[in-house]
């Protein structure tokens, strides 16, 4: 899997594509919990994109309430995700067909893509039997033929400016030629995987990821299902996770994270604005579900395509929780709460959530835990305080 460069990992941004009237707009009320995007049976009902927050549910956060002075105002702050909605795409975007460069322009500056496939049906509004490849397809190419005009301006630009024996434009011509093969542009690092004598380099990495490919943006497929399949998928979410699952074993490399998730827009839609999380889990016992599929998929592209993980702060007012890439050090990490503590880093002490959360108080918690230098590696889930000596800061 393509890795995120620390700059993009920091706008923490997905935007929702798919063909029209698959259910982005419901989906993407849901997972913000409001009604900002319009929803509609009939095509480019969203025309302008919608931008918001999305909350990551994070349990462990939830146990440090017992620490609070006066718990009726304790003050809980989640991890957030940016999302995009955009308006849908149909054949012949990449040449201004529907809303054309509109959507892509849309979509440009997020750094994954949650491409949204209707595999329910649904008759009696006009949704008949999905052809969930067919609609991956026509998506992936047009993606493709806008990334391939790109790139050929990009490479005639190199090869006047730089010379065709320049590393950048080999690895630039090497990318268009995928691209016109009808190959997203990703598979110019995946490719170089298992079996092949020339690895790709972090030069490279660097390089795809300035271009702004929407091909080469890390995917998870959400596979919208009617109500009754939720728990188990159906023949139509299946036909994509086997397909996924066939080109991931025919790639090159590591095996990948999942890359796709299993929802219902419908029913994310009539449990968003219940009262409580209890009450949604409740609603959901009726499907065999155990836990909200919206969460899931935040939670997915949390930690499989951005490759993030969360650390915590906790104090007798607030509990916060914190994002780093996956790997950072506890000095990365300091500089997460504030860039003082980055560069005035001294030490810094540690303890795992779980842990900390079974301490009876937070005199105890504290007296737990551990001691660690700037080149720490965090896990998920760790708490930590830091030690430093920036001027005019506790």
């Amino acid at each position: 899997m393509l890795r995120v460069s620390l700059a993009l990992l920091r706008k923490r941004s997905a935007g929702i594509v798919g063909l029209p009237n698959v259910g982005k707009s419901t989906l993407f009320n849901a997972l913000t919990c409001s009604q900002q995007a319009k929803t509609g049976n009939f095509p480019f009902c969203t025309i302008d994109a919608n931008k918001s927050k999305v909350v990551l549910h994070d349990s462990r956060l939830r146990t440090f309430t017992k620490f609070a002075a006066d718990p009726t105002h304790y003050k809980l702050v989640d991890v957030e995700l940016d999302l995009t909605d955009v308006a849908g795409l149909i054949a012949g975007a990449s040449k201004g067909e529907g809303l054309g460069n509109k959507f892509l322009n849309d979509i440009r500056g997020c750094t994954v893509l949650l491409h949204h496939v209707r595999c329910f049906e649904d008759e009696r509004n006009g949704f008949l039997t999905p052809t969930p490849l067919a609609d991956i397809a026509v998506l992936n190419s047009e993606l493709i033929l806008s990334d391939l005009e790109l790139m050929e301006k990009r490479v005639a630009k190199a090869k006047k400016t730089r010379g065709v024996k320049d590393p950048e434009y080999r690895f630039m011509a090497s990318v268009l030629q995928l691209l016109e093969e009808g190959r997203p542009a990703a598979q110019a690092l995946r490719s170089r995987g298992r079996g092949s004598k020339a690895a790709s380099t972090t030069q490279e990495t660097q390089w795809l990821q300035t271009y702004d490919l929407l091909s080469a943006k890390p995917m998870l497929y959400v596979l919208n299902v009617d109500e009754e399949a939720i728990a188990t998928g159906n023949a139509f979410s299946k036909q994509v996770e086997e397909a996924i699952s066939r080109e991931d074993a025919a790639a090159a490399g590591a095996p990948a994270p999942p890359r796709t998730c299993i929802v219902s827009a419908a029913i994310e839609e009539q449990t968003a604005n219940l009262a409580t999380r209890e009450e949604r889990l409740l609603f959901l016992e009726a499907y065999n579900v155990s836990e909200p599929r919206g969460e899931v998929l935040v939670r997915q592209v949390y930690t499989d395509l951005l490759r993030l993980q969360s650390f915590f702060t906790i104090g007798p007012l607030m509990a916060h929780a914190w994002t780093v890439p996956q790997g950072a050090t506890a000095r990365e990490a300091a500089g997460e709460i504030h860039s003082d503590f980055e560069t005035y880093f001294d030490k810094a002490k540690v303890l795992s959530a779980t842990q900390f959360a079974q301490r009876p108080n937070l005199e105890a918690a504290e007296g737990a835990m551990q001691v660690v230098n700037e080149k720490y590696r965090m896990a998920d889930g760790d708490v930590m305080i830091v030690e430093h000596h920036a001027p005019g800061r506790k």
